[in-house]
């Protein structure tokens, strides 16, 4: 029963809507995290602050301008809260257990959130279609809790696909899962470390190799000192010059060879550590579900498994460096306060101040360098986007506007690109003249040692040699921070892309080698967003050697239940069985060999006629190619081209008609020999004879086999067992044409509707 205020009247009935089972979590919500009016607000109610289980913040006031409204429920109620002018007042309270439904409704511009109490709808709020998701969730658990009590639990209605899992913050780069941030650094090195796991022989051959290096590189300026002092001055030992010289040529003739020995086992890994990562990447892409490509463009999949992967590859290789280099530095730090240790000061003056420099400098210049990322894969998915729809760019006039679209994202690119740059422009120079100062100060420190003979001359020159060697490598380890950060990062968005969730498989799939062929739908509902069906409680069953039809308005769930059919898709509630088995009881490949598909829109692959058509078949014999092509009706075209079925295709097609390409489709499917053949508006692109050429060929094709046909063209249904006719994803009516025909409903009124369009166009539609 309905307490308190209601506002402003909501009986005005509304077009029902369904919300569909989606995982939730537990998640309370502090006192700390509600604005003090409307903690005040709920006291005076008498309402215990710490009892609410769940507050969202809409964006629209009652008016249906700009403001806020609160959704809070607590252990009993639910409660609408205004905050006009900064203060907060009741305008709705429902106890929970009077709640019979909940739906969110798409208005022009804006949604609403409904419950029906006592079997009268309340509009709660609006809000903009930015929450329409996170209302959704709030709909669904008061649907879930009529149904299923007070132990429903209660979701996370906040939780937003764009922010961090971590720390919440909004993310930048929307393909990533964590920010930068939150990145645990420590746990992604040690994965790196798993991963890299066949190569540890060479890596630690690498280190052994980087010792060795650093080591023999601290050998020339010490000869050097004992060449000034034991044999260039007055009275020195001449015979010590030929030894020193070729000891000299000997260290870097020994400096030489491993360096191209150490560079090769480098290249050597990290090119096979990446190749091998990108074939992880792509064996796991393909085991990914539909709907993960439908969320994520495929320029930003490319740029991940491709592009990603080579600067991991590159960053590899810097890290070598970087090691050698963190070598060097200790190394001759050591070498420079053996020789002098009051000299080894003075070198250190410049560090501090150079290391926190790089420091902040990095800090700054993170943000800077997330926006070049971000840039170039947007980039990336822009001429992806391009190149896919190339002919519809074309058809429209459009390749000015593209252009500009593609010069815009380019100078976006181009200025984060500069930013980064130019900043590193103006802090080497920096970093250069701090070292330089360093250098002036050894040269008057050891200048005035060498007067008061304190050191000898081949020492301070000896030093000046390792103090070049010094800061050559304590200059490029301030580039470590970016690297590191690059390297990191990029591994981060790699294992993200690695941990996504493959295709379900059972435990222990059932084997069926072979099926007779029945299909049931039991009581199916499944929506591309779950809050939102597109297939609402469909229940029908095929027998096997069944033709039927599928067919309803755009929109209507056609090819979504064949797609449910083919388990591109999950289904969110009630099962699909194949010869009474759950579909998800059974291997993916399984379903594959036994269910055959012809898509609305064919898509072919770059090379011959007979690859295309021996796709999912590829070791067919040219026999068994032909006579597939003479059922789909194609050998005649194919042979009439100067190739034949050697003639090269371009990818999806190019150089084929609308009509060829889908007669090639089908002759795949044909070669492919399935159990439960799937035509999806199979004959959309053909013209009308040779529409009536694969419908002669059909009719031997279905013979014995479940066949489900999604048409438009009613006229290609004329033969079929069944007709299921779809309306807004719920089956209106099923019978055989005649039966829907003289029942005159859905079916009978597209019928005729088609045949007033056809009798304007000069053709027929009849049945």
């Amino acid at each position: 029963m309905a307490r308190g205020r209601s506002g402003k009247s909501s009986e005005d009935p509304l077009t029902s809507g369904v919300v569909v089972d989606a995982q939730v979590d537990v998640h309370p919500v502090h006192p700390a995290e509600l604005p003090t009016p409307v903690i005040a607000e709920l006291r005076a109610n008498g309402h215990d602050v710490r009892e609410v289980q769940l507050a969202v913040k809409t964006d629209l006031g009652p008016d249906g301008q700009f403001g806020e409204q609160w959704l809070l429920i607590d252990r009993n109620d639910l409660l609408v809260l205004d905050r006009p002018n900064g203060r907060a007042y009741q305008r709705h309270q429902f106890a929970l257990s009077d709640i019979e439904d909940a739906k969110i409704e798409r208005c022009v511009g804006n949604g609403l959130i409904q419950v029906t109490v006592e079997q009268q709808p309340h509009v709660l709020l609006h809000y903009t279609n930015d929450l329409t998701e996170r209302f959704g969730r709030i709909a669904h658990y008061l649907r879930e809790r009529a149904k299923l009590g007070e132990d429903t639990p209660v979701p996370d209605a906040n939780h937003d696909e764009h922010v961090c899992l971590s720390c919440g913050r909004y993310l930048a780069d929307t393909s990533m899962k964590v920010c930068p941030n939150c990145i645990q650094r420590g746990k992604i090195f040690r994965r790196l470390v798993q991963e890299a796991k066949p190569f540890w022989g060479k890596i630690a051959l690498i280190t052994a190799l980087l010792v060795i290096d650093a080591v023999v590189n601290l050998i020339p300026p010490r000869l050097t000192g004992i060449l000034i002092d034991d044999v260039l001055k007055a009275g020195g030992r001449s015979e010590l010059l030929i030894w020193l010289v070729a000891g000299l040529l000997g260290v870097h003739v020994t400096t030489v060879l491993f360096a191209i020995t150490k560079n090769w086992l480098t290249i050597n890994v990290s090119g096979q550590f990446t190749a091998g990562l990108r074939d992880k990447l792509f064996s796991h892409l393909k085991k990914l579900p539909v709907d993960y490509f439908d969320k994520n463009q495929a320029g930003r999949v490319m740029t991940r498994v491709n592009q990603d992967t080579s600067e991991l590859q590159d960053l590899f290789n810097q890290m070598t460096n970087f090691a050698l280099n963190l070598m060097m530095v200790v190394g001759i730090g050591i070498a420079l306060f053996t020789m002098a240790p009051s000299l080894g000061l003075y070198v250190l003056i410049p560090t501090p101040f150079v290391m926190a420099a790089a420091y902040y400098y990095y800090r700054y210049m993170q943000p800077h360098f997330r926006r070049f990322w971000i840039a170039r894969w947007r980039l990336n998915a822009m001429l992806n986007t391009f190149l896919a729809g190339v002919r519809v760019v074309k058809a429209f006039a459009q390749e000015e506007q593209e252009e500009k679209r593609y010069h815009r994202r380019n100078t976006q690119m181009l200025d984060s690109q500069l930013q980064v740059n130019l900043a590193w422009g103006k802090f080497f120079p920096m970093i250069s003249f701090a070292f330089s100062a360093g250098g002036l100060i050894i040269w008057y420190a050891g200048g005035r040692a060498v007067l008061a003979d304190r050191i000898t001359v081949g020492t301070l020159m000896a030093f000046i040699g390792y103090l070049g060697m010094f800061y050559g490598p304590l200059s490029n380890l301030t580039h470590v921070s970016q690297a590191m950060n690059r390297f990191v990062t990029i591994s981060q968005r790699t294992f993200e892309l690695l941990d996504e969730a493959q295709q379900a498989e059972p435990a222990r799939p059932q084997s069926k080698p072979q099926i007779s062929g029945s299909v049931t739908f039991d009581h199916v509902t499944f929506g591309y967003d779950p809050y939102f069906p597109v297939i609402n409680d469909v229940t029908f069953d095929v027998n096997p050697g069944e033709m039927i039809g599928v067919v309803g308005h755009s929109g209507a769930g056609k090819t979504t239940l064949v797609n449910l059919m083919c388990r591109f898709y999950d289904v969110t509630g009630g099962s699909v069985r194949i010869d009474g088995v759950d579909i998800r009881d059974l291997s993916m490949s399984e379903i594959r060999q036994q269910v055959g598909m012809v898509l609305q829109s064919p898509y072919l692959f770059h090379g011959t006629l007979a690859e295309n058509i021996a796709y999912g078949k590829p070791n067919a014999t040219y026999a068994e190619i032909v006579r597939a092509s003479k059922a789909a009706n194609a050998h005649d075209f194919i042979t009439a081209m100067p190739e034949g079925y050697d003639t090269i295709v371009g990818e999806g097609g190019s150089g084929l008609s609308g009509g060829e390409r889908q007669r090639i489709s089908i002759a795949r499917a044909i070669l492919h020999n399935p159990r439960i053949l799937i035509l999806d508006e199979a004959t959309s692109s053909v013209d009308t004879e040779t529409e009536r050429q694969i419908q002669e060929a059909l009719d031997e094709l279905v013979k014995g086999r479940t066949t489900i046909v999604i048409a438009h063209r009613l006229s290609t249904l004329y033969n079929a067992n069944r007709i299921l006719v779809l309306n807004q994803g719920k089956l209106e009516e099923q019978g055989t044409p005649q039966q829907l025909m003289d029942s005159h409903g859905a079916f009978y009124n597209l019928v005729q509707m088609q045949s007033q369009m056809a009798r304007i166009d000069g053709t027929t539609a009849t049945l």
